[in-house]
């Protein structure tokens, strides 16, 4: 009997752990929140000729040369007879490394780091770029054995696999392309510390050779957006608006933080950003402004967080530009004097007349800011005979006046309700108004 549950609690203990490994697994996929800055960045540094790995980080050989089956190396350069050539894939390097690897005869782990100073119960992004060197086809491999890569998360104590996910089998192409991956995982309490583990599934052979650069870790949160009253999450201001005013609003979409805590950021050119002391609610006023300038906010499910940039993400920004179109400039119409008073029957009389002084005023107007909607009118025109018209009205311009309301019975040829009011619209110089009628049905 204590044979028998000897056996069973380490049957139920193996399918535990092998549980265990399969919550682990996941497939590829990028943060789908907001990121934060990289806390880990690995590219392989730069210059001329082969270098090696620090010590742990590999199971397979350093090669001067060209690298065999089972090596490798870290180089701005490679040699092979049906490898592509290529550069790395860090933008503005100069003789940018990667590491280059010839995959074994038997699948196994080929690069392996740690990566430290993470925060607990914290959602992170590992992500890297990865290219297959050999070419679509050659008379030497026909079409070759394709890359299949495994990352892994394992925590520090390397026993407990936090995430995982492949690739899957890629050919080469008719060119080399480099082709981004990533997995998402969150560390547990008191869990500072993981370590990255690369794995070739494949077999060596003719074929199965990538270039790896650009490994980073990355926080990852909510998507996050800022909008104003309007809901908008940019504004272009018009110049005769200026100095310009909002207020803005965070708003998340919970798909990882459970509770959200903001610093504001201000920025003059979406690049460089600095804190707003003391804006660390959800919402914020911002100083009225006559230039361009962004804002976001540094985001964490807690206070402390804030102050670590290793822990929060960022939302996206708002962007306040300022318009190039000109200010819309309505000027008042003149007043014309009256002249030739013998035509009108006035001889003999004397008339002081004044010529009256008209200052022009300039009325700056935000075409974006007016308000713009259509008012659906039945016009009669001859007895029952109606046709449908549609006014503009925008404050200002084409502003409704009603000057009378008639309230009809029931059944009358015209309609429920006859309206008369009267219409400006505006012309060259001020505005032109029309008196109008309409039934309202």
């Amino acid at each position: 009997m204590q044979l028998v549950l000897s056996k069973t609690t380490k049957t139920i203990t193996a399918l535990l752990f092998f549980l265990g490994l399969l919550s682990a697994e996941a497939q590829l996929g990028f943060c789908k929140g907001n990121t934060g800055d990289p806390i880990f960045e690995e590219d392989f540094g730069s210059g001329v000729g082969n270098v090696k790995l620090p010590f742990g980080t590999t199971t397979y050989k350093f090669t001067k040369n060209r690298p065999k089956d089972g090596c490798y190396v870290v180089s701005n350069t490679h040699k092979h007879f049906n490898w592509y050539k290529l550069k790395d894939h860090t933008p503005g390097d100069v003789n940018g490394r990667m590491l280059i690897v010839n995959a074994g005869y038997k699948p196994g782990e080929f690069f392996r780091v740690p990566v430290s100073g993470l925060c607990e119960n914290t959602s992170y992004e590992f992500s890297s770029w990865m290219v297959n060197l050999t070419r679509e086809y050659t008379k030497a491999c026909g079409r070759g054995i394709p890359i299949d890569v495994t990352f892994e998360i394992w925590n520090k104590s390397n026993k407990r696999l936090l995430a995982s996910g492949s690739t899957g089998s890629i050919y080469g192409g008719n060119k080399p392309t480099w082709r981004q991956f990533a997995l998402v995982f969150q560390t547990r309490p008191e869990e500072t510390s993981v370590i990255l583990k690369i794995r070739n599934n494949g077999k060596g052979g003719c074929g199965n050779d990538l270039a790896l650069d650009d490994i980073a870790f990355k926080p990852c949160g909510d998507t996050v957006v800022i909008e104003d009253k309007n809901n908008e999450s940019h504004i272009s201001v018009n110049r005769g608006y200026l100095p310009f005013s909002t207020t803005l609003k965070v708003k998340p979409d919970y798909a990882v933080f459970s509770n959200h805590f903001y610093q504001w950021q201000k920025s003059e050119d979406g690049i460089n950003w600095d804190d707003i002391p003391g804006a660390q609610n959800e919402t914020y006023k911002i100083v009225p402004t006559s230039t361009r300038v962004f804002y976001r906010t540094k985001v964490a499910e807690n206070q402390l967080n804030l102050t670590n940039a290793l822990c929060y993400s960022y939302s996206d920004f708002y962007e306040i530009s300022i318009s190039k179109d000109k200010p819309i400039v309505v000027k008042r119409p003149a007043v014309r004097g009256i002249t030739n008073l013998e035509k009108k029957g006035l001889q003999g009389i004397e008339i002081a007349m004044q010529n009256p002084i008209i200052k022009l005023v300039s009325i700056s107007i935000d075409r974006t800011e007016l308000a713009k909607t259509y008012k659906r009118v039945i016009i009669v025109k001859q007895g029952t005979k109606v046709c449908f018209d549609k006014v503009w009205i925008d404050g200002a311009l084409g502003k409704f006046v009603q000057t009378s309301e008639e309230i009809l019975k029931q059944g009358h040829p015209e309609g429920y309700v006859v309206v008369n009011e009267t219409v400006y619209t505006k012309a060259k110089y001020g505005y032109n108004a029309v008196t109008r009628r309409y039934t309202e049905y």
